[in-house]
């Protein structure tokens, strides 16, 4: 998870500075910053004490960035004594989390096309794309299976 959640964090941090640098953009509050900071950081531990409290099976890591990020957003535009951040800056955090799924599930799609020798190019994009993101909701569903084997296992031994 660190190496993730590392990537992550430093991407919060371009955003920031991308955001301060951007004339077109309102700056968005540093406390915006600090909470999506705060809450990743406090992720690995709190999702640790909660499962093992509830005997929750695991969740993948990605899924729980998002929410987190997720929740900030809402947090933020809540709170009355900070200034709403542009949307900008969480769609930014957001498509970075989405990045290694879109990237497995492309270098997975083009392994199927070469080990069955398929020729996909007259192939609309959207149709590509369309494929690629059911392949990413099938994929997650096996990874799901297996991490919750895994988790069982791991009670009883």
């Amino acid at each position: 998870m660190g190496n993730i959640l590392g990537t992550i964090l430093k991407t919060i941090n371009d955003v920031q500075a991308q955001n301060r640098a951007n004339p077109n953009e309102p700056t968005a509050d540093k406390n915006v910053f600090d909470l999506l900071k705060n809450k990743l950081n406090t992720l690995d531990q709190k999702t640790k004490q909660k499962r093992a409290a509830k005997g929750k099976s695991p969740h993948g890591i990605l899924d729980l960035i998002k929410k987190e990020i997720q929740g900030a957003r809402r947090e933020n535009k809540k709170d009355p004594n900070v200034a709403t951040a542009p949307s900008s800056i969480f769609d930014k955090l957001l498509k970075k989390v989405e990045e290694p799924q879109k990237r497995q599930a492309s270098t997975g799609l083009r392994k199927i096309v070469e080990d069955y020798n398929l020729d996909i190019s007259k192939l609309p994009r959207e149709i590509v794309g369309q494929v690629q993101q059911k392949y990413i909701q099938d994929r997650k569903a096996f990874d799901k299976q297996y991490a919750q084997a895994l988790f069982d296992l791991s009670k009883k031994y």
